[in-house]
């Protein structure tokens, strides 16, 4: 997969997950959207870096995390379980960024 193709797909997940905030999706699409930005984080970490930039590579990193971490904190939500921990781990991709 080229980084061409993450970008896409990352921003494919951004919409879907705007759009969530929106119109709630279900618990299946949740899990689904979790799973693709597993399946991102490992396109892009075997992915070749030659002729990216260091700020358009961490863009991607940076997107990544937050989604993977809003999802998550989505699905705690619904669950009705604790997202203290979460919540402080998106601050520290905000802290990083």
């Amino acid at each position: 997969m080229t980084t061409e193709q993450i970008k896409l797909d990352i921003d494919q997940l951004e919409r879907t997950f705007f759009i969530h905030s929106l119109q709630p999706l279900a618990t299946e699409e949740l899990e689904q959207m979790q799973e693709k930005v597993k399946g991102l984080k490992e396109a892009f970490l075997g992915t070749c870096f030659i002729g990216s930039s260091v700020e358009e590579l961490e863009e991607m990193r940076f997107k990544l995390a937050e989604i993977s971490c809003n999802i998550i904190i989505t699905l705690k939500e619904r669950l009705h379980l604790n997202i203290v921990d979460d919540i402080r781990n998106l601050e520290n991709v905000y802290r990083t960024a």
